[in-house]
């Protein structure tokens, strides 16, 4: 049977591990069917590669490229070397950091971990103490320091900080006022690797699908020939312009608003359903959520 999709573009946190942070094994079957079918399997994920390793591995399939930090990194692997990075202009990170600086945040800062062995930069602020130091010791990957924004290295691809659920709105709202639509992207989730709720920054034009047409346009494929399965909000323009998109059953309204389809929860194999039926062209088990 031929299939009309060359690449599926599979998110992480809500999607391909489940509650336990765990690779179920029917994903993982699924994912070697569609690979050895023909298909590019690509892990999209908000988390840098360091941070997806694990994930990686557990996997185990021999691919060629992941999209990382929301679409601001792609990179081959396993090397982990960069082919495509989008970072944060100068002007925009500084007007950001001195926003979350005069609200006592502290800042999270993202590099290209292939460029700069500091992946993670840390300025520490004075709300959520105990939320940074949980976020240092289950990170993967060695933190520098900082006491001063002006001595960090150029060119980050993400400025984060650590929220409490009730103020991201505040956070949000206060952000848009500062910073005009076209002037930067952000994002405001819940980090399960960590137990933290984030709000996180980029340059304006990164997004997932960004990162995955980054990946996908050399290889001469067109986007009706890819799938995207998430759950969260930093899924939805992968899920919306995708060939293909696909919510999983735990995903966020905002997100099963845009899906054409949808899939079982990350604690039910929702992916393994998915690809199992894109594969035996049976895309009736899913549930069709959009036209």
């Amino acid at each position: 049977m031929d299939i009309p999709y060359r690449l599926i573009a599979v998110d992480v946190d809500g999607t391909l591990v489940d509650s336990r942070g765990q690779v179920p094994t029917a994903n993982r079957r699924a994912l070697h069917r569609a690979h050895e079918a023909g298909m590019k399997v690509c892990i999209c994920t908000g988390r840098s590669l360091s941070e997806t390793r694990a994930v990686i591995e557990a996997v185990g399939l021999d691919s060629d490229a992941g999209v990382f930090i929301f679409g601001a990194v792609v990179s081959a692997l396993p090397e982990g070397r960069t082919l495509r990075r989008t970072a944060m202009e100068r002007p925009l990170a500084e007007r950001l950091t001195e926003f979350f600086q005069n609200r006592s945040y502290p800042l999270l800062v993202a590099y290209d971990g292939w460029e700069n062995p500091a992946e993670f930069c840390l300025i520490r602020g004075e709300r959520l103490a105990e939320g940074v130091e949980r976020w240092r010791s289950n990170t993967p990957t060695p933190v520098r320091e900082f006491d001063d924004w002006r001595e960090l290295p150029p060119e980050p691809v993400r400025i984060g900080v650590l929220d409490e659920p009730g103020h991201i709105e505040e956070t949000l709202a206060a952000l848009n006022a500062e910073f005009p639509a076209g002037q930067m992207k952000c994002n405001a989730i819940y980090a399960p690797n960590y137990g933290l709720h984030v709000v996180e920054c980029f340059a304006p034009q990164v997004n997932k699908w960004y990162g995955i047409t980054m990946l996908a346009e050399p290889l001469g494929i067109r986007p009706e020939q890819i799938v995207a399965i998430g759950d969260d909000v930093n899924d939805l323009e992968m899920i919306r312009e995708a060939g293909l998109g696909i919510a999983m059953g735990n995903a966020n309204p905002k997100v099963a608003a845009v899906a054409r389809r949808q899939t079982r929860g990350h604690d039910e194999g929702g992916v393994a359903v998915a690809v199992e039926a894109i594969l035996d062209g049976e895309l009736g088990r899913l549930l069709r959520h959009s036209t």
